[in-house]
């Protein structure tokens, strides 16, 4: 019998971006912008999932195809986990909250 996997007490997979970024909205440091450009993050990267389950796996796009969508998410998800480490080490709220809106807008527009 196969290890069920553990979610995240929202139903996400924990190493999801939405989760991580709930987690670190949970650390009590955030202001009320920072905190909507954190949510702005976390339905961004639902929608995306979404899309990318529901949508672009019926569409059959070549490995090319698949290897540049796999490539540009991961690099996303890398810019907002980088900027929530800035932050964590002493970045300023305006960078964070500028890095975040980017990375929400990012996954906005290749979803919708």
């Amino acid at each position: 019998m196969a290890a069920r996997k553990e979610l995240h007490p929202t139903g996400l997979v924990p190493d999801a971006l939405a989760a991580q970024v709930l987690n670190f909205m949970n650390h009590g440091k955030l202001g009320l912008l920072e905190l909507a450009a954190a949510a702005d993050v976390v339905s961004a990267d639902c929608r995306y999932n979404y899309w990318v389950g529901g949508e672009v796996k019926k569409a059959g796009l070549s490995e090319d195809r698949w290897m540049h969508l796999l490539e540009a998410g991961e690099a996303v998800q890398s810019r907002c986990r980088a900027a929530l480490a800035a932050f964590d080490t002493g970045g300023s709220h305006e960078t964070l909250r500028a890095e975040l809106a980017a990375v929400a807008a990012f996954l906005n527009n290749h979803s919708l």
